[in-house]
């Protein structure tokens, strides 16, 4: 099982004065047996929530109250992003389609303060389900409320990058508010337009990249499984030597050494990966400098150390797993200890 999974939801009026959601069949049945009786859910702004998961109704139970603090209605979409364990991110879509810009706010009884979610340094989304005219087949047209907001420091030329890596370049028509070239995309997906896909999801990175998300009609998102080159699949994609600061109580990052740019680089700068070892997985947060000249390990990283008994002086290599940018098998090599 992938320890990542992304799902749409489409908030009902009868969902939005009530105390639960109903879980869609096809993320119950492949996902359910993994997710424990308690989840909770973490917006941009630091807001978090704990909730039920009652699987024999396959409902989650306790959102009246998110419903309450972000004033949610009836066409909003909430994306959410499975993370491995009882952890939920979710993304807040308007009724325009446009990510909302988040309240300074917290649930009341959290202790940490709301975080501001800078735009566009943090990124920001829209979703998009509308393709006009007859076979649509390289280009969208973002919300207003994206456009008026985003529009100006989006550049001429830019790249989309899919969720195993790959890139795609387009552009971006300031004068008829148009992302085009991706053409490419539906070639990749094997559909003849645009109107063959149920929904897209563009995730602004800025510098030009868009992250793209794709779902299908239930709502899940769509793998795009894409080969990186064959001769590096059983290949060291990176390792790590385990120092005295990744042991931590309170470990501020792990970095990825520079020999490995030709990994990293691929990677956004905000992104993750997931790591397999036997049959257990994890699921590792990555976050670069503003200036690109360093990647670090930073969410997951201490239940991953934890759990593969780490020590210093131990060494990580990270492999290629079935030839994806963001899967790799994971190996330990002790350091050998002399008894004293």
């Amino acid at each position: 099982m992938a320890c990542v999974s992304k799902f749409m939801k489409l908030l009902t009026p009868e969902e939005c004065v009530s105390n639960e959601m109903v879980l869609a069949d096809e993320f119950f049945e492949k996902y359910a047996h993994h997710i424990p009786i308690g989840i909770k859910i973490k917006v941009r702004n630091g807001y978090e929530l704990w909730l039920d998961f009652v699987k024999t109704y396959k409902r989650f139970f306790g959102l009246s109250i998110f419903y309450k603090d972000f004033k949610l209605r009836s066409g909003q979409r909430l994306l959410f992003e499975y993370m491995g364990g009882f952890n939920f991110n979710v993304v807040i879509f308007g009724i325009c389609g446009s990510e909302i810009e988040y309240p300074l706010a917290v649930h009341e009884l959290q202790e940490r303060e709301a975080r501001e979610v800078l735009y566009p340094y943090d990124g920001w989304s829209f979703v998009n389900d509308h393709f006009p005219g007859r076979n649509p087949v390289d280009k969208v047209v973002p919300p207003f409320y994206f456009i008026d907001n985003i529009a100006a420091m989006i550049p001429n030329r830019v790249e989309y990058v899919l969720s195993d890596g790959q890139r795609i370049v387009g552009s971006y028509c300031h004068s008829e508010c148009e992302l085009t070239g991706l053409a490419s995309l539906c070639h990749i997906l094997g559909v003849p337009n645009l109107k063959a896909l149920n929904l897209l999801v563009f995730s602004y990175e800025g510098g030009g990249t868009f992250k793209i998300a794709v779902f299908d009609k239930s709502m899940l998102e769509i793998p795009v499984h894409v080969n990186v080159h064959q001769n590096v699949s059983n290949s060291p994609a990176f390792r790590i030597l385990v120092q005295q600061s990744h042991m931590l109580e309170y470990c501020h990052g792990v970095g990825i050494s520079k020999d490995f740019r030709n990994v990293t680089d691929l990677w956004l700068t905000q992104d993750s990966f997931t790591a397999y070892s036997d049959n257990r997985c994890w699921r590792l947060e990555i976050k670069k400098r503003r200036d690109w000249t360093r990647t670090e390990i930073h969410g997951g990283w201490i239940q991953f150390r934890d759990d593969m008994q780490l020590g210093i002086g131990d060494v990580c290599v990270f492999q290629f797993k079935n030839d994806t940018l963001h899967n790799f098998n994971v190996r330990v090599i002790k350091k050998i200890r002399i008894a004293s």
